[in-house]
């Protein structure tokens, strides 16, 4: 195999007629482009790096070469021209040249599709041209190809005009956003020359580090939206471009009250380090700046990923707290674990046991691990689904084991249209005996999927977002000492003090619900031991804007009449739109648990412990359990009796392997096939 492609090709003068994505600064899909100056350098998609691809249709399976070159003929033009090419899973720097002028690094892309990128005047020279394409690192596996120019630039082709937007607090003080620009179908738009620093740009969203952003577009008539997560305004402004430039001003304001929390998002990629998405390591520092997440945990997989000091060369140290984390993709599922050392080994990642691998995880030095995605890629085909864990007792098949603090319930970048199955998960759990707390988060591996769209809001002394303590942080997700989060904040008070993760006796408490004005939560649940104990409707025709509300939650309610842990729970719209676009059409926010001490031993027992403690004090035939299951609540009910059916089965398995082994002289295989049948645990 040669390891440069050497190609000659020689425009005859044919007309191109291709769908291009035009460099609008960063990959985006743009119109048909027919036009009769285009100029073919090659059309054919080369298969370049070391590895076989046989998912990647456009081009050989087997690689074909390291690097291209590949010379063409044509005449001289002035001005700037446009080069545009297809490729696909590029990760690392791949450096184009013409004439050994550098041209541009191709675009950050996992997916395959067109991009463009502007090549100087003067580098175009009369007669035999040279292209060259080459990596960094050459066995970064790539397909690129299909290679045409225009002999003129992105101005002259889409008749471009300047429009600068600026955004700010209310007191005029600049403010890092996400900026999304759309027709008036609603449709985002492509956005040209807004790339600098600063700027994370895709088809129709600009998100600024500093609170400008300026690009180009066509003429027409546009709407430009300003945004910066769930504790900020959104503000809109209509546009008509048809001068040659235009200035907007947009202006946020802080709508929800936090104090006292963070808002971190625990699974964050970049394709840097994950190798899919199309996110760099600097432009998730733009996004995270823009969506004003405060602790931002850094989870590519199987990488120990430091943000830190990408984010100190882009000046950006003053908006949030990176933690160096990692998701550590196993056979068996994906778990998330932080605080880690980026100089340190990563935590293991081969092993199909579970104990094993959290065990690997924590001797790397991880104060928090998570469960990701449980029921993902499907409900079935996902760790909960393999291990067919049973919503009503917590029990599941197979080698398993819940070694971990949290479970993800809330991923924003994952579909689940019933926002419920992954809580009746939980709860199963936690009826079980269980301790496991509930976390949010984006799963964000692009620009354009909104990094902290579901987020946790964890308790903290800090009020600095630049100097959150990180042990402490940890801790408390550990411990469930926070609320998860999308577009819906919550909180669970006595007296006056969150008190979600904690064990207290029977009490009145207050849930707070607070919301920005362009989300509308509906429905509060409350759950005891996973029953509904409260469903209580928000007031549909609330004024326009942000919504704050103490909820008292009374003892009056029908709680059970022993220890449980209760949940609260706010669902709401759903809200997408061009500035929050979401994977699912829903809001919502819960608790982590309160546990309850209802018999004031200063302790709490779950339904599983509580279960077998009446059993060993009340005993367990039917006549000792008929009114016992008067008494207790359902997840109670079941424990006792699923205990009472496993000590029956488990009786009834000793008294037929006795059987057995006084038949051995008759049946000598009988007992030692008795003995290899699933025993009940």
């Amino acid at each position: 195999m040669n390891p440069t492609l050497l190609l000659s090709v020689l425009w005859a003068g044919s007309v191109l007629v291709m769908s291009a994505a035009a460099k609008a600064s960063g990959s985006q899909e743009q119109p048909n482009i027919r036009h009769e100056r285009a100029v073919t350098i090659f059309e054919q998609v080369w298969h370049l790096g070391n590895d076989a691809t046989p998912e990647w249709p456009e081009a050989p399976a087997d690689p074909e070469a390291k690097s291209i070159e590949a010379e063409f003929t044509v005449h001289a033009f002035e001005g700037e021209g446009l080069l545009f090419a297809r490729h696909r899973s590029v990760s690392q720097a791949w450096s184009m040249a013409i004439n050994e002028h550098p041209i541009a690094t191709l675009d950050l892309v996992d997916e395959y599709g067109w991009h463009s990128y502007p090549i100087p005047a003067g580098v175009i020279v009369d007669g035999v041209n040279t292209f060259s394409l080459r990596g960094a690192v050459p066995d970064d596996d790539i397909t690129f190809g299909d290679v045409y120019y225009l002999p003129f630039g992105l101005r002259e082709l889409y008749d471009l005009r300047r429009v600068t937007v600026r955004v700010t607090t209310a007191m005029g003080q600049p403010l890092p956003a996400r900026v999304t620009i759309s027709n008036e179908a609603g449709e985002l738009v492509p956005v040209f020359y807004a790339e600098r620093l600063l700027t994370a740009v895709r088809l129709g969203v600009v998100y600024t580090a500093d609170g400008e952003a300026t690009f180009e577009v066509s003429p027409g008539t546009y709407q430009v939206h300003a945004a910066r997560g769930t504790e900020w305004s959104v503000d809109q402004t209509q546009i008509q471009i048809d001068g040659d430039a235009h200035e907007a001003s947009l202006s946020l304001r802080r709508e929800l009250d936090t104090r006292g929390f963070v808002a971190a998002d625990t699974h964050i990629h970049t394709l840097t380090h994950s190798g899919h998405g199309d996110s760099s390591v600097e432009e998730r520092m733009v996004t995270l700046a823009g969506e004003g997440v405060e602790l931002a945990i850094a989870t590519d997989h199987n990488h120990n990923t430091d943000y830190a000091p990408t984010q100190a060369s882009m000046g950006l140290k003053a908006y949030f707290t990176p933690v160096i984390g990692n998701e550590v993709s196993t056979p068996i599922g994906h778990l998330n674990a932080f605080p880690l050392d980026s100089e340190d080994e990563v935590p293991p990642h081969d092993l199909h046991d579970i104990e094993e691998i959290v065990a690997g995880i924590r001797a790397r030095g991880a104060k928090a691990v998570i469960l990701n995605h449980p029921r993902w890629p499907s409900h079935e085909n996902s760790p909960h689904g393999q291990i067919q864990l049973d919503h009503q007792s917590g029990d599941w098949t197979g080698a398993w084991a819940c070694p971990f603090d949290a479970l993800e319930l809330i991923n924003s970048q994952t579909e689940e249209l019933d926002p419920l199955l992954l809580f009746r998960d939980w709860f199963a759990l936690l009826n079980r005996g269980i301790e496991v707390f509930a976390v949010g988060s984006s799963d964000s591996h692009t620009v354009g999927g909104v990094v902290g769209q579901g987020r946790t809001y964890v308790l903290s002394d800090s009020i600095n977002p630049a100097r959150i303590d990180i042990d402490a942080a940890a801790h408390n997700i550990a411990h469930g000492h926070s609320s998860i989060s999308m577009g819906i904040f919550v909180d669970m008070l006595a007296d006056g003090r969150s008190v979600m993760g904690e064990t207290l006796p029977a009490t009145e408490l207050d849930l707070v619900i607070r919301a920005p004005s362009w989300v509308r939560p509906r429905k509060i649940t409350i759950f005891a031991n996973g029953a509904t104990i409260l469903e209580r409707e928000l007031d549909p025709l609330r004024e326009p804007g942000p919504l704050d509300i103490t909820v008292p939650i009374s003892t009056e309610l029908p709680w059970p009449q022993h220890d449980y842990w209760m949940v609260a729970l706010v669902e709401g719209d759903g809200v997408g739109g061009v500035f929050w676009p979401q994977l699912n059409d829903y809001t919502l926010a819960a608790t982590n648990p309160v546990f309850c001490d209802v018999n004031g031993d200063g302790q709490y027992s779950d339904p599983r412990s509580l279960a077998n403690e009446l059993l060993a004090t009340r005993g367990d035939t039917p006549a000792d359990l008929a009114p016992l299951l008067r008494e207790v609540d359902s997840s109670v009910a079941v424990q006792l009796l699923r205990l009472v059916r496993q000590r029956a089965l488990k009786r009834v398995q000793a008294d037929l392997e006795g059987l057995a082994d006084d038949a051995a002289e008759r049946h000598p295989g009988l007992a030692e096939w008795l003995r290899n049948q699933p025993v009940p645990k």
